[in-house]
């Protein structure tokens, strides 16, 4: 009895412990979900000129490049740019890149051709400028945090849930007669003519849609994810409701949902859903005209962030996705958990929010011929919990190799985070979801009088609703 007491006791207290350290750590990823909403509220963005800067940049060749043009939105040297390189770097880096570019155009021709090392520099040169070409337009999407803890507030009316093709994410801009889509490392992977306005020979007006698609080649569609702009009105700062509620009301009013001569490529809005429980049960299903890869949850409230963002969420499961785990054939799991991340000037291994996971010794990087300020692929041996400060830290990382040069960004933690515990079985499952979204929908429904979560108006229609029939008025 008294063994089967304290071993009773034993487990009590580490129950209690592991639910205070989740507890610590949701309490933690609300608290900042909160702040990042609040500051999007104050923070109210121009995004109109940088609409049209980004489809005029997407309009030129990749030959024609032009230093000035990384100046501006998520247009720094930094690897991280807009995901929290400094301000003052970001101006000192342009600068001096222009000016250099001004030296190197005063050279005259003939001592170029003359001249073996100044065409090595200049091959140099070009190369640099078309790779700061792609990072500007790599970093014009919103990525989001891998789902390792679920929001507090999942299932209380704050949040979509969409299920996510899978395929490849594009950045799609129509202007001026032509449509152009590129990849997540920024190069063009589409020209094409297409429905969407000013998209075809047909319209060549300057006005841009950009949206956020993923291509699946086996259905030859682009599927919307997210809507920035149309037809040069930016939707940058307006919510996600009312960004999805254009998608699909725009959309249909163009006939993009058929392949023509002016529409190569088939488009289709992804479905999105309340994510209650009902929600879930939709969305996780698998009557879907597509193969899904996962379920992404956007929160309602959020504007379209470049760069990572905790408002955005992706979560997979084994059944919702072929490539839960690191996986090379989508089988078979790999037999280290490898990482790509990024090594500064002085061996500090940083992953995409700018943490350092690690480091180099110098002794390391000179034996190996490690190159700094760029991508490599680490061995991740696995994340543990702090409970001092409540948050993961990754046990011991091993140097692999070079990245790819496609690539242009590094992991995030929550990346690393999310594959540590999919590789235990220890992720969030789809019941841990349907409970939290079922228990916050209760609890709503109990507090609706008093609290007003649903807040209608007279003629029962909610506040959001009110807003996109009042910018229809006025448009």
């Amino acid at each position: 009895y008294l063994l089967f007491a304290s071993s009773a006791r034993l487990m009590y207290v580490e129950r209690g412990k592991s639910i205070k350290k989740w507890a610590s750590r949701q309490e933690m990823k609300d608290r900042r979900r909160k702040e990042l909403l609040e500051r999007q509220r104050q923070d109210r963005r121009n995004f109109r000129d940088h609409s049209k800067k980004l489809a005029e940049r997407a309009s030129q060749k990749d030959e024609n490049v032009d230093p000035s043009m990384f100046s501006g939105f998520g247009g720094s040297n930094s690897i991280f740019g807009a995901f929290g390189a400094d301000k003052n770097e970001k101006a000192s880096s342009s600068k001096s890149f222009a000016l250099d570019e001004k030296e190197h155009k005063k050279k005259s021709k003939m001592d170029t051709e003359k001249d073996p090392a100044a065409i090595a520099a200049k091959r140099q040169r070009k190369q640099v400028y078309l790779r700061r070409r792609r990072e500007y337009f790599a970093r014009q999407l919103m990525y989001p945090e891998w789902m390792t803890d679920i929001p507090g507030d999942l299932g209380g009316g704050n949040w979509f849930v969409l299920p996510r093709p899978e395929g490849v994410r594009c950045l799609v801009i129509s202007s001026r007669g032509k449509t152009i889509s590129r990849k997540r490392s920024g190069t063009v992977f589409q020209s094409f003519p297409s429905a969407l306005p000013n998209g075809n020979p047909k319209q060549r007006q300057p006005e841009a849609c950009i949206l956020d698609c993923i291509y699946q080649p086996q259905k030859q569609t682009y599927y919307v994810l997210d809507l920035m702009c149309w037809q040069g009105y930016s939707v940058y700062d307006s919510n996600s409701e009312f960004r999805h509620f254009w998608i699909h009301s725009k959309l249909s009013e163009f006939p993009i949902h058929r392949t023509s001569q002016f529409n190569k490529f088939k488009f289709a809005p992804v479905p999105f859903f309340s994510a209650n429980y009902e929600g879930l049960r939709k969305a996780y299903s698998n009557q879907h005209p597509y193969q899904i890869d996962g379920l992404l949850f956007l929160n309602k409230h959020t504007r379209y962030e470049l760069g990572l963002t905790p408002l955005c969420l992706v979560w997979k499961d084994s059944k919702t996705s072929r490539y839960m785990v690191d996986t090379t054939d989508g089988k078979n799991m790999t037999k280290l958990q490898t990482s790509t991340l990024f090594v500064d000037k002085n061996g500090k291994v940083l992953c995409l929010e700018g943490h350092v996971v690690g480091s180099l010794p110098s002794t390391v990087i000179a034996s190996q011929k490690i190159s700094v300020n760029s991508l490599h692929k680490f061995s991740i041996s696995g994340v543990e919990y702090s409970e001092k400060d409540h948050t993961e830290r990754v046990k011991s990382i091993s140097y692999l190799c070079e990245a790819s040069k496609a690539r242009l960004l590094p992991d995030s933690f929550t990346k690393i985070s999310f594959q540590s515990h999919a590789r235990k079985n220890k992720t969030v499952n789809i019941m841990d979801l349907a409970k939290r979204a079922q228990s916050n929908a209760i609890l709503g429904k109990k507090n609706e009088g008093t609290l007003g979560i649903e807040q209608k108006n007279v003629e029962g229609k909610s506040e959001t609703e009110v807003e996109m029939v009042a910018a229809d008025e006025k448009r």
